[in-house]
C-alpha cells in the first residue's frame, strides 16, 4: 500500500471473497466433461438375446402305453393314424418286440402286461392304441405319458374302489406325488413320493391305502421321468358280490367352462361329479345339451363346490324327460375352474362321461368290436359340437383296414351332429374344416362306454441349446 492512500474496509473484503480460476481448476472441470462426451460418442456393440423358446417339430418318435389286463377288459390294439405302414415297437412282458401297423388297421397286442408301444420315425405321429372288453362294454384309450393328470369321482372303499395304475415306460425311475380331494384336500404316506422303477407298473388301490365311504378326485403329478397314469373303477353288490368295473377317463386339468358328450340312454341313475381344486369355493351352473341347443334344467338349482372338495349332484329326475327329447350331452359353467365327470350306472353297467378336449386338427381314436359267435354286436354313434360355422371329415374303418365311412358333416355354432357309425368300425378319424370342434362317441350294446376324442399327436417340442449359456 502506497504511503498517503487510503483502502476502504468493504473493498477488502470484496477482494478477498472474489474466486480466482487457476490452470488446476480449469482441468478439474473440463477433462470429466470431455471423456463423458467421448464416452457418449462411442457406439455401443448390440446385445443379443440368445434365449430361444422351443420349437415344434414334427414327432421322430412317440410312446403308447396301455393299462394292463384286468377282468372286463381282455384285448389290446393298436393303430397309425400316420397315413403310412410299418412296425412299431412293443415292450410288454419284460421283453421287447415289433409288429406290424398300417394306418386305419387294429393289431391285437399280445400278453397280459401293461404294453409300452413305441412308433419312430414316420410312425411316431397318430400313434394309437386301446385296452378293451365287450362282455360288458368297456374302453380305455391307451394313453401317452403326461407330467399332469386329473380323475373325478374315485372311490375308496368295500362298494366303490378305485385302482390307479402307474406306468413307467422308460429306462430311468420316475416319482410322482397323487393328491386326492374328498371334503378337503390330502394325501397319504403311500401316495406322496411314489417312485416306479424302470420299466415297470404299480397299481395302488385307494380302498386299502385311505379306505373311507366319500366321493374323491386324484391329480396325479409327476415330479421326476415319465408316467403313463389309468385308473379302474369298479362298484360291488356287496349281498350279490356282482362287480362292474369302468375306466375312468382322465382329463387335462380344471376349466371353467365344459362340455360333456355322450350320455347313454336306458333306466339307471345318473350322478354329476364335481371338484373343485381352488382355495376358494365356486358356483357351477349345469345345462343340458341336445343337438340344436342348451338349456338350464328346471329343479336343477345353481351347485355350489367348496374349496378343495368333491360333490356330486343327482342329474336322474332332470335328464329322465330330456335324454327321451334328445339331450347328448351336459354343459358345466363355474365361476373358477373344475373338474367333472357323469356317473351312468345302468345297473349291470357303468358309464363315465368326461369334458372333451378342443380339437383344432386331426383327430383319431380306436373302438372295440364285439367278435365271436353270440357277441352282442357294438354300436357307435359320434357325436360333433363346433365353435363356429365350419365342417368335419369323418372317416370310418373296420378292423381291416377297409373304409366304410367317409362324410363331410357341416357345422354350425351351437348346435350338434349326431353321425351313426357303421356296424364294425374299429377305427374313427374326423378332421375339422375352418372350425374348432368337441367330439365323443357313444358305444352301447352289453353296457355303455363313453369315448372322449383327443387330437392326435403329431409334432413335440425341441428346446433351443445355444453354446456359452448356463
Amino acid at each position: 500500500m502506497s504511503p498517503g492512500k487510503r483502502v476502504r474496509m468493504g473493498d477488502v473484503v470484496r477482494r478477498r471473497r472474489t474466486p480466482r480460476l487457476d490452470a488446476v481448476s480449469v482441468l478439474a472441470v473440463v477433462i470429466p466433461l470431455v471423456t463423458v462426451g467421448v464416452l457418449a460418442m462411442v457406439r455401443q456393440p448390440p446385445v443379443h438375446d440368445r434365449t430361444q423358446p422351443p420349437a415344434l417339430t414334427r414327432l421322430t418318435s412317440a410312446t403308447v402305453v396301455c393299462p394292463a389286463r384286468v377282468p372286463g377288459s381282455p384285448d389290446a390294439w393298436v393303430s397309425t393314424a400316420s397315413g403310412g405302414s410299418g412296425d412299431v415297437s412293443v415292450r410288454a412282458q419284460g421283453a421287447a418286440s415289433s409288429m406290424p401297423v398300417r394306418t386305419g388297421a387294429v393289431a391285437r397286442v399280445p400278453g397280459t402286461d401293461a404294453p409300452v408301444v413305441v412308433g419312430r420315425d414316420a410312425l411316431a405321429p397318430g400313434l394309437l392304441g386301446l385296452r378293451s372288453g365287450t362282455s360288458p362294454l368297456t374302453y380305455q384309450a391307451c394313453s401317452v405319458p403326461s407330467p399332469q393328470q386329473w380323475f373325478t369321482g374315485l372311490g375308496a372303499g368295500a362298494e366303490h374302489d378305485s385302482v390307479i395304475e402307474l406306468v413307467n415306460p422308460d429306462s430311468g425311475s420316475a416319482d410322482a406325488d397323487i393328491t386326492l380331494y374328498g371334503s378337503h384336500p390330502f394325501t397319504a404316506r403311500k401316495l406322496h413320493g411314489i417312485t416306479i422303477p424302470a420299466h415297470r407298473t404299480i397299481s395302488l388301490d385307494l380302498g386299502r391305502i385311505v379306505p373311507r365311504r366319500m366321493l374323491l378326485s386324484a391329480q396325479v403329478q409327476v415330479t421326476r421321468g415319465r408316467l403313463a397314469v389309468h385308473v379302474l373303477d369298479s362298484r360291488t353288490n356287496l349281498l350279490t358280490h356282482q362287480v362292474r368295473r369302468e375306466w375312468l377317463p382322465r382329463q387335462d386339468g380344471p376349466a371353467a367352462d365344459s362340455q360333456l358328450l355322450g350320455l347313454p340312454t336306458g333306466k339307471g341313475t345318473r350322478t354329476l361329479q364335481l371338484a373343485n381344486p381352488g382355495e376358494e369355493g365356486v358356483r357351477v351352473q349345469v345345462k343340458i345339451v341336445t343337438g340344436d341347443t342348451s338349456f338350464a334344467p328346471a329343479g336343477l338349482d345353481t351347485v355350489t363346490v367348496p374349496a378343495g372338495a368333491t360333490r356330486s349332484v343327482s342329474l336322474t329326475k332332470v335328464l329322465a324327460k330330456a335324454l327321451g327329447d334328445g339331450a347328448v350331452g351336459v354343459q358345466v359353467t363355474a365361476d373358477g375352474p373344475v373338474t367333472a365327470s357323469v356317473l351312468t350306472d345302468l345297473g349291470t353297467d357303468q358309464a363315465f362321461t368326461v369334458p372333451d378336449p378342443v380339437i383344432r386338427d386331426q383327430a383319431a381314436t380306436l373302438l372295440p368290436v364285439a367278435r365271436g359267435k353270440g357277441a352282442t354286436p357294438v354300436t357307435a354313434t359320434l357325436y360333433v359340437a363346433a365353435d363356429s360355422a365350419g365342417a368335419a371329415t369323418v372317416s370310418a374303418y373296420d378292423a381291416s383296414g377297409k373304409k366304410l365311412l367317409d362324410r363331410r358333416v357341416g357345422q354350425q355354432q351351437g348346435l350338434t351332429a349326431k353321425v351313426p357309425l357303421p356296424k364294425g368300425t374299429a377305427f374313427l378319424e374326423v378332421v375339422p374344416e375352418s372350425t374348432r370342434i368337441r367330439a365323443a362317441v357313444l358305444l352301447t350294446g352289453d353296457g355303455a362306454s363313453v369315448v372322449p376324442m383327443h387330437e392326435l399327436l403329431t409334432r413335440g417340442l425341441v428346446p433351443q441349446i445355444s453354446l456359452g449359456q448356463d
